[in-house]
């Protein structure tokens, strides 16, 4: 299809998109007021797999299918290294692990079989999760999982594929290790190799909504939806319980802290991961959210794949934006198209 480099609503109307231009238009006036140098945001139905927004800027101005090239991925690749750990090693959000030495860093003492008890601090899988732990990933990819299993679960999650039926997009890649170590680097996301794109993050996670089927995006509304099985029930229930771990007390806590007293947020569920590392072209520090928010008494639920990169002079975090989307989707009725009569009627 044509280019989707600045998306109108007369773009809209004339290819027939999936996008909601209320949504769109509100997301592009909070990345310009966070004041952020690169930003892109991909909002999709994890049920129809629409896209609902795409939205994306760096510092030539408006680019909305920077939403669909990879980036680096950071802690995002801890979602595959969970789902390989509960399918293959038999783990759970209760399954204990220990590690030393602090857990966001990532050295070859650490993934060590002979750990000294006395200096070991025990966690569960699902804090790990939630606080982000390097180092339990680490030592969960080298030494409980290895390269087959991270490597397959990352095939079923949509890694080495475009992402979306209808209009071309770069596929996810990732690390391929070499050694014991590198394994390590490769399941906690502490390498500059892993790439993904915020489509296809925002894919990932309707697996979590659609009890482990995974939904293919689309943007034009004529194109047929499609999902895959990629996990088993249970597994996207235990996924499910540790991205809402990290939205309540893990990594992104602090943003979401006023959820309850929210007269919005307090009626979603709400689940996410984060994921921040340095890069280059641009310069600056990578800082991405991926997530969900489901109202349980409709049903009605988004996923959100959200990459900011910061420069030293503002610093606006994925996850406030997110939160921000979530909060305005929820709240706000929005006016849409009914094609089959010709009518207007409200989400």
């Amino acid at each position: 299809m044509s280019s989707l480099q600045v998306i109108t609503p007369r773009l809209i109307k004339d290819k027939n998109l999936t996008i909601n231009w209320d949504l769109q238009e509100y997301i592009a006036s909070a990345s310009k007021k966070a004041k952020a140098g690169f930003v892109t945001v991909v909002v999709l139905n994890p049920r129809t797999g629409e896209i609902l927004a795409m939205y994306g800027k760096d510092s030539s101005g408006e680019d909305d299918s920077l939403c669909l090239n990879s980036y680096l991925a950071a802690s995002l690749f801890k979602v595959v290294t969970a789902t390989a750990a509960i399918d293959y090693a038999g783990m759970s959000v209760g399954s204990t692990c220990t590690y030393t030495g602090n857990a966001h860093t990532l050295y070859k003492s650490q993934i060590s079989a002979k750990e000294s008890k006395r200096w070991a601090t025990e966690v569960t899988l699902a804090r790990a999760f939630a606080s982000s732990n390097n180092v339990i990933f680490g030592k969960i990819g080298a030494m409980n999982l290895g390269e087959g299993p991270l490597l397959l679960t990352a095939m079923r999650l949509g890694f080495w594929k475009a992402p979306v039926v209808d209009c071309q997009s770069t596929p996810s890649t990732v690390f391929i290790p070499e050694s014991q170590f590198n394994l390590a680097e490769l399941a906690s996301g502490y390498n500059r190799y892993t790439r993904v794109s915020p489509v296809h993050a925002a894919q990932m996670v309707s697996a979590v909504l659609n009890d482990g089927a995974m939904v293919r995006p689309k943007i034009l509304k004529a194109s047929d939806s499609a999902s895959e099985q990629v996990m088993c029930r249970e597994t996207a229930e235990e996924l499910r319980a540790m991205m809402c771990q990290t939205v309540k007390n893990g990594t992104v806590s602090r943003a979401f802290s006023n959820s309850r007293s929210d007269r919005v947020l307090k009626e979603l569920t709400i689940g996410g991961k984060s994921g921040s590392i340095n890069g280059v072209e641009p310069e600056g520090r990578r800082n991405w959210f991926m997530g969900f928010a489901e109202n349980p008494s409709t049903g009605e639920s988004i996923t959100i794949g959200c990459l900011v990169i910061r420069d030293s002079s503002h610093w606006p975090e994925a996850h406030d934006l997110a939160k921000n989307i979530i909060r305005y989707y929820f709240a706000e009725p929005t006016m849409v198209a009914d094609n089959s009569s010709g009518s207007r009627r409200i989400r």
